[in-house]
């Protein structure tokens, strides 16, 4: 069972709220629109653990944008909502009413708009506080299962055969809840609740072991 210290996820943390940061503020110039963005939860957890806090049931459809990043640690970066809170991100980021059918035509391209800033930020800070070095591929747009999203084999096709080797209850995620909330002309917040998910096998997770406690023995 791979855990982590108090201290490695605190660290963990502290590296997300960075990455939050610069995140929310692209955001808020992308969209000309105040976005707050908060981490209320991290927690390492296996893939059935991990599909249980992202839906209730694994016949629940979600909407998530995925980019996979190759290197000294590899892995698999999703931003995650429930298909329902992704048109009404969609509606809040835009700050216009508009027809059901003009927002789902706009989906797609919004909420990779949305992964590619979101990510991209939490994979910085990553590179900024690790001596590890990767490379992000293209953000993708996906639609399915928890099951579905969360499958590490089906992410990473050229380390398909050392993740299929591991045992199932070693694959791990680190599941970030996340609230999504912007500010509109009148004041008026609009909340929704994502998840950022960062699915790692064995492996990699050892190597962020190993970088959290360098870290650590330098304070």
């Amino acid at each position: 069972m791979f855990k982590l210290s108090e201290l490695e996820e605190d660290a963990l943390k502290e590296f997300f709220n960075m990455g939050l940061g610069m995140a929310a503020d692209s955001l808020s110039q992308m969209v000309n629109n105040e976005v707050l963005l908060s981490l209320p939860q991290l927690r390492v957890a296996g893939y059935d653990e991990a599909i249980r806090m992202l839906v209730e049931s694994d016949e629940e459809r979600l909407v998530a944008v995925r980019q996979n990043f190759k290197g000294e640690l590899n892995g698999t970066a999703l931003l995650i909502f429930p298909g329902a809170e992704s048109l009404e991100l969609v509606r809040t980021l835009l700050n216009e009413e508009m027809p059901l059918e003009v927002l789902t035509e706009l989906e797609q391209e919004t909420l990779l708009d949305v992964g590619n800033v979101i990510l991209n930020a939490f994979l910085e800070s990553f590179t900024q506080m690790m001596s590890v070095e990767f490379d992000f591929e293209s953000a993708e747009y996906l639609k399915g299962s928890g099951g579905f999203l969360l499958d590490i084999t089906s992410h990473l096709s050229a380390q398909k055969q050392s993740l299929m080797e591991s045992a199932s209850e070693e694959e791990r995620a680190i599941v970030l809840m996340m609230d999504f909330k912007t500010s509109d002309e009148k004041d008026a917040q609009h909340t929704l609740n994502g998840f950022v998910v960062l699915l790692f096998s064995q492996q990699a997770m050892t190597v962020l072991k190993r970088e959290l406690d360098t870290i650590l023995s330098q304070l």
